[in-house]
């Protein structure tokens, strides 16, 4: 049995939805038909898992699963064949779908069918005498040979207690000749006569020339279609058959999709064939255009619905755009995560909270931090060993003396779609705290042409790019709540910065280089400062250890403001900057804010002293590795205690501080 994915309730709403549409157009008129919905997400969200607990939940009903990614590329009308071939598998209770014109159609192309192209009588009479069969029946191991070529590439969702290798070579899809001349050669005739017209098909089929292939794959899916909407019309069902399609975002994908939709567009009818896709890269996705980075209107997992879909149909629609439907799997919440560590909560707590903070959800990471965690259970000094759980070995590796760490492997994993002059220029753009800044700010410059055009483009739509977490003293416990947003006359312009997960993994390459990541900072604020950004300037002052620049600032801001929140918000958004050494897992936070206190600023620790230490301390906290454990939080003594002592001494006094100290109780 699949597994099934946490948080998916809405597409498999969405997916029952549509899969019980199904119309009969004798007694209903043509609607707008089925939506091709396609699953977006990052690498790791999720997809595949996805696409096989649809099918297995699908797994009484005509369903195919087929592999983009890890099947050699194919013309759209091989790939129909082989769907047709998924799609036709024997099902308890169930009449087997058959596919006479696609049959007959894929017949009359095949590689070794060679007629007679300069007479047509003769090559008619060849095609007569293909039809009638072989004189010596295929043996039978050239046939186990053949099925096991069809099964790797449709990697078909299992039926459960039925082995399904064994069925179809035993039962392979057939059906009688009879059936597939009554109805192929009816369907095939038109302008030509039906025998005339299978010789063409021959003839193009042979060809080189790429009019006359996408002819074949056109007519080939037309046939497809076709039989599909005469099973359905012959006989009727209670679910729309389902076709699985993991990453269409790779050779393939797309012009077979495109094809389908095209095709839609020109029956005029509705057909029974549900297309659920997945893909990385939502950039191969020619959905509605929206705002945002990613370009694609984009629906999250609770807002899909067929209802939604249909809606947003344009009328007149201007292009086919609108058949198709993207909805992205959004990353577990702090629920989900622990409803995945369960096995370990009660041993080590910490750990499920911790890896959903540092991932900020993300399925496959979540999963990689439990497994390491898990590991840690039982030894000595648990919280020391959480907080270096990055740097631990991979699961893969657990029993090795040497191995990849955690987060080596993450990056790679993450960002494999990448080239390695892409993956540098996105090692120092990191260092941005909005990834258009980076960009604006000139840190492509001295990367290669390919990358100076594309790097922005594809962490967009491979949805790397997401909206910020609003910073106050929420964020230091999870995501920020909001209540200082729009208080500061001058706030943050809002820009899409690059997801937390992928921004800390991304940190560590770059403070790996300590002079990389001092020029990258220095850049960044040096455009602030021309640009006249003083926040982000402070930020990445804060970043390149100019400790005294930040408190000045703030002890100058704390008298002049007559609005405590608007201090509050800059203090957060300043303390919010990077740090290249987040944790020192041997080391308690506590005890390190008061070093780093007096090492980075001597000046303000001695003149502010609360002012410095609440400032260390908050940047500290911005990494959750930092405020273990949960149930007190290292560090909150320190910032509620630093809060009430500047409460005090401001004059006015600050009731506003007394507030926020007690946030960190």
């Amino acid at each position: 049995m699949a597994e099934r994915p946490l948080g998916i309730q809405g597409i498999e709403a969405l997916y029952e939805e549509c899969r019980t549409r199904v119309q009969d157009n004798r007694t209903a008129p043509p609607g707008p038909g089925l939506p091709a919905i396609v699953l977006v997400g990052p690498h790791g969200s999720g997809k595949t898992s996805t696409l096989k607990w649809l099918g297995y939940l699908g797994s009484r009903r005509p369903h195919v699963y087929f592999d983009f990614g890890s099947a050699a590329p194919r013309r759209p009308h091989e790939v129909a064949g082989r769907l047709a071939y998924g799609l036709s598998h024997r099902l308890p209770r169930q009449t087997p779908l058959l596919f006479p014109r696609l049959t007959l159609g894929l017949f009359v192309v095949a590689p070794e069918l060679f007629l007679n192209p300069t007479d047509p009588e003769r090559a008619r009479k060849q095609l007569r005498q293909a039809l009638r069969g072989p004189q010596d029946p295929q043996p039978a191991a050239d046939r186990v040979v053949a099925v096991a070529g069809l099964l790797q590439d449709l990697n078909l969702v299992r039926i459960p207690g039925i082995s399904l290798l064994a069925s179809l070579i035993r039962q392979p899809p057939s059906m009688p000749l009879r059936v597939t001349r009554h109805t192929g050669f009816g369907w095939y005739a038109g302008p030509l006569a039906a025998m005339d017209a299978l010789v063409e098909l021959n003839q193009l089929s042979k060809s080189e020339d790429p009019a006359d292939r996408a002819a074949v794959d056109r007519r080939l899916c037309e046939a497809f279609l076709a039989d599909l909407r005469g099973e359905y019309a012959r006989r009727q069902r209670d679910r729309n058959c389902v076709v699985l399609l993991d990453n269409i975002d790779a050779p393939g994908g797309r012009e077979f999709l495109d094809l389908l939709m095209e095709l839609r567009d020109a029956a005029g009818e509705p057909d029974p064939l549900l297309a659920l896709a997945a893909a990385s890269n939502v950039g191969r996705v020619p959905g509605m255009f929206a705002t945002g980075p990613a370009g694609v209107q984009v629906r999250s997992p609770e807002q899909a619905g067929y209802a939604d879909w249909e809606r947003s149909v344009p009328d007149p629609p201007p292009n086919r755009s609108w058949r198709w439907y993207c909805v992205q799997l959004r990353g577990l919440t702090a629920g989900e995560t622990a409803q995945l560590g369960t096995n370990i909560a009660t041993r080590l707590p910490e750990a499920p909270l911790l890896a959903h903070r540092l991932t900020d959800g993300h399925p496959w990471s979540v999963r990689q931090l439990l497994t390491a965690s898990a590991r840690i259970v039982g030894r000595e000094r648990p919280e020391a060993l959480l907080r270096a759980v990055l740097s631990s070995t991979t699961p893969s590796a657990a029993d090795a003396d040497e191995g990849p760490s955690l987060e080596a492997e993450a990056r790679e994993y993450l960002l494999r779609d990448l080239t390695d002059d892409q993956r540098r220029a996105l090692v120092e753009c990191c260092a941005a705290r909005e990834f258009d800044a980076a960009c604006d700010a000139g840190l492509l410059d001295r990367f290669q042409l390919h990358t100076r055009d594309s790097l922005a483009r594809v962490v967009a739509t491979r949805l790397w790019l997401t909206d910020p977490v609003p910073q106050d003293a929420e964020t230091r416990g999870g995501r920020g709540s909001g209540y200082l947003e729009r208080v500061h006359p001058n706030p943050l312009r809002g820009g899409s910065v690059l997801h937390p997960w992928l921004r800390l993994l991304l940190l560590r390459e770059l403070a790996a280089g300590p002079d990389r990541w001092t020029a990258v900072h220095g850049k960044l604020r040096t455009w602030h400062i021309e640009h006249g950004h003083p926040l982000e300037v402070l930020y990445h002052s804060l970043a390149l250890h100019r400790v005294d620049d930040v408190i000045e600032h703030l002890a100058q801001r704390l008298v002049e403001l007559s609005d405590t929140n608007v201090w509050l918000y800059e203090l957060y958004t300043i303390t919010a900057a990077p740090l290249r050494e987040p944790v020192l897992p041997e080391q308690s936070a506590t005890l390190r804010a008061e070093e780093l206190a007096a090492e980075l600023a001597p000046r303000a620790f001695a003149t502010y002293t609360p002012l410095t230490l609440l400032v260390i301390s908050l940047w500290l906290a911005s990494d959750p590795r930092n405020r273990l454990p949960d149930a007190n939080p290292e560090l909150n003594r320190t910032i509620n205690a630093m809060f009430q002592d500047l409460a005090m001494r401001s004059v006015p006094t600050r009731i506003g501080l007394m507030h926020e100290a007690a946030k960190y109780v």
